[in-house]
């Protein structure tokens, strides 16, 4: 059985965690690009390379478990695009992964509150 991509949103701390499952699902990437489509309300996470002006670096030396990043700008723009969610909670997406792209792609919609 294929586990589902995960990410993590934690607004309080500014986070999305991207689970190593997910990472491994797109093809253990050395970037990631991160593609918000505001008229469908998802979220994809893609494999990136160096030559892409958006993608961000994986540092695998520092790669434990799973890849966080952190960023006030994103998440006061996903707030915008989801204003249901809470300045102060942390929502799990779970995904489709396309495998063809080395992407994994979550509904904004479709979300689980985590308790801290």
């Amino acid at each position: 059985m294929m586990v589902r991509p995960t990410i993590l949103i934690d607004m309080r701390k500014h986070r999305i965690r991207i689970h190593k499952h997910t990472l491994q699902a797109i093809g253990n990437p050395d970037f990631v690009m991160l593609i918000i489509n505001p008229i469908e309300y998802t979220l994809g996470i893609k494999y990136g390379v160096l030559d892409d002006k958006l993608a961000l670096r994986i540092r695998k030396s520092t790669l434990r478990n799973d890849y966080e990043l952190y960023s006030k700008s994103l998440m006061a723009a996903l707030h915008q695009l989801c204003p249901e969610w809470k300045e102060r909670e942390n929502y799990r997406l779970e995904g489709e992964l396309i495998a063809a792209e080395n992407m994994a792609v979550f509904s904004m919609r479709d979300y689980t509150v985590v308790e801290h």
